[in-house]
């Protein structure tokens, strides 16, 4: 599969329980509309269609191993329809003569499909019946392995080569989709849009409850591009009356009531999950419910990503097994590499000092042969050493702090050199043992930190805080949670504070000031104070000229997140609609302000950090070079009333 969003490849392995036959298409394979979900549509009517796997939190292809390794894919099942076909198109390299797809289930065969170069050379379309297969939890396994036979039978390593795919592969579904009838299958597995009203938009508790609902909506459903939004209860309504489109669920917090969780019909007739609740009982309705989503999600977590390993407790050392990346091994001939991926969020911390013990196998060398196991991170390597006979290795190396960033990637690569006898040598196998382990210290303040410091800085705990409390100021809040969300394994736990409050607290926080005005006896030691004037002139923000921005600075200890503008809150929603324009625009943000100047693109910049090495902005694309920059930021800074030197400005990462 393609990576995920947050850059990690991850691994599904489902157990089989499926058999079905695959019938082979040449040319015509025509997939179905997907319904608009904006549409004020009946549900009931809805005619489904194809799927992107896009859509379920995945890339759109399939690519298939090149040493003819089972691939095992679990596909969801939504109540009330059917999956009718997998469908995408065949792409192979050109150095290829025939090939095949075969598809099983419970270790036996079912089918396959033949095809040649000339079949593939602009792509072939297939489909693959799905109808009439088990259903369990809402999903269903298949499991497919793609085989290449060389041209001439050439003898060579397949790895080094483009792979056999499956491209632009969707669902194909057929029915209804059924409303939910109960609380424990309310949320589906694929999810559009989740609505969350508030009958009292000025009540912490209930604001607390849906920061809190949002994170955890969007921490289960992992990459899947859901929306979540708030809403507030209009006057006189006791249950919202909007009509969900597919895939989409009304809820809202703090009905009248003791503190629970039913489901109840709206005026419109359809289902709103309510949960009830004083301000003393509402928010842990909300954590019950989050606390269950596993059971109620078992198939969501099948087809997003391996199951999220949430640690109760940030730890020092964390076996690599608890990380839950599926098998780590694999199999070739000249190179064989595993890779570890893991992220600071995921072990709950911001981290330094990070030290890495692999321990593991690999099959003993012949006599004619040598290898060299090494590991790496990026293109730096860290450890290498010839192997022995043994067919085991226990290493530990140190990642150093320059290395650390939010996602890493430890490769360990087995390369082998010496006598290959075509058609007759067995390949190499190298495992990583999931008793390796990861060590940290926390580190205050966070490495890498600005931008890149989120969303590890702010877990488990985040204040929030808003300088006029009202609806909104929850919406910027939520808005901004949700962002660091998508980059998260583990879930955020907002807590709506007043904004002296969550300013001043031990914990980090996001504070919104939308219209730049702080209360009374606050002052915030902001990144943009220092800033460039001549460096901002240059990037667009002209003097007295409105914007918004998003800035985060290191108080004592901790990190915060400060969401304000000079003056008119516009510009500030403004940004964060040019954040969510692009799934992957937050994650790419470096430095520590985010500028928004009023009609012109924002841009981050480095205050109080380092550049980082190789990264990349926006300014890719406006012909004048980081160091052209520099030259006329330093002629221009004698001419600028308020200026500080030393501004360090770099191009945004791209993904």
């Amino acid at each position: 599969m393609v990576p995920s969003l947050a850059g990690l490849r991850r691994k599904v392995m489902t157990t089989l329980a499926v058999a079905f036959c695959i019938v082979f298409a040449c040319n015509t394979i025509a997939g179905a509309q997907v319904v608009d979900k904006a549409a004020e549509t009946n549900v009931a009517e809805a005619n489904v269609g194809a799927i992107s796997l896009k859509e379920l939190g995945r890339g759109t292809d399939v690519v298939f191993s090149a040493n003819d390794e089972p691939l095992t894919v679990s596909l969801p099942v939504p109540d009330g329809l059917t999956a009718t076909a997998l469908i995408g198109t065949v792409t192979a390299p050109i150095d290829f003569s025939r090939g095949w797809i075969e598809v099983s289930a419970d270790g036996r065969p079912i089918s396959r499909v033949e095809f040649d170069a000339a079949q593939v050379g602009q792509g072939l379309p297939i489909s693959i019946p799905l109808a009439g297969l088990a259903v369990i939890d809402r999903s269903i396994a298949v499991s497919m392995i793609g085989h290449l036979v060389p041209v001439d039978d050439r003898c060579y390593d397949r790895s080094n080569y483009q792979p056999l795919a499956l491209r632009n592969t969707s669902i194909v579904y057929d029915g209804t989709e059924a409303q939910p009838s109960t609380v424990s299958n309310f949320f589906p597995p694929i999810l559009r849009k989740a609505t969350i009203y508030l009958a009292n938009s000025r009540s912490q508790a209930q604001q607390t409850a849906a920061l809190l609902l949002s994170a955890s909506i969007v921490n289960r459903y992992g990459s899947q591009p859901d929306a979540v939004v708030l809403a507030e209860l209009p006057a006189g309504q006791s249950l919202p009356d909007s009509v969900p489109g597919l895939f989409e669920r009304n809820i809202l917090v703090g009905a009248e009531g003791e503190g629970g969780i039913d489901l109840a019909a709206g005026p419109s007739g359809y289902p709103v999950l309510r949960l009830t609740g004083d301000d003393r009982s509402l928010v842990p309705q909300v954590n019950l419910l989050a606390a269950n989503f596993n059971g109620f999600w078992a198939a969501s977590q099948a087809l997003t990503a391996s199951a999220k390993a949430v640690a109760e407790i940030s730890r020092d050392v964390v076996p690599v097994g608890d990380l839950r990346l599926g098998s780590l091994t694999s199999s070739g001939l000249e190179h064989v590499q595993v890779e570890v991926p893991f992220t600071q969020s995921q072990l709950g911390r911001a981290m330094k000092n990070v030290t890495v013990r692999m321990i593991g196998t690999y099959v003993p060398m012949p006599s004619t042969r040598s290898a060299q196991l090494s590991f790496s991170v990026g293109d730096q390597r860290l450890d290498s050493r010839a192997v022995d006979n043994s067919g085991r290795f226990d290493i530990e190396f140190t990642i150093p702090d320059e290395l650390v960033t939010r996602e890493m990637n430890v490769t360990a690569a087995l390369d082998v050199s010496g006598d290959f006898q075509c058609g007759s040598s067995n390949g190499s196998t190298l495992t990583i043992d999931p008793e390796s382990t990861i060590s940290s210290n926390v580190a205050e303040p966070a490495n890498p930190g600005g931008f890149q410091s989120l969303p590890q800085s702010m877990l488990p705990i985040v204040e929030v805080g808003t300088t006029r409390g009202d609806f909104a100021d929850t919406v910027r809040a939520q808005r901004v949670l949700v962002q660091m969300q998508r980059l998260s394994y583990l879930p955020l736990q907002p807590r709506v504070q007043s904004f002296v409050d969550a300013a001043s607290s031990p914990l980090p926080a996001v504070l919104v000031a939308a219209d730049g005005k702080l209360p009374d006896g606050v002052d915030l030691d902001l990144p943009m104070e220092t800033a460039d004037q001549g460096l901002l002139r240059l990037r667009g923000l002209q003097f007295n000229a409105p914007y918004g921005s998003m800035q985060v600075a290191v108080v004592p200890n901790h990190e915060i997140v400060v969401v304000t503008s000079n003056g008119d809150a516009v510009d500030v929603d403004n940004m964060l609609n040019w954040l969510e324009g692009d799934p992957a625009r937050f994650g790419r943000l470096a430095g520590d302000v985010l500028v928004a100047p009023r009609d012109v693109d924002p841009f981050d910049i480095s205050v109080n950090l380092a550049p980082v090495s190789g990264a990349k902005t926006s300014d890719d694309d406006s012909g004048i070079s980081s160091t052209t920059i520099g030259l006329i930021a330093a002629g221009t800074a004698a001419l600028v009333v308020i200026s500080v030197g030393g501004v360090l400005f770099f191009r945004r990462r791209s993904q």
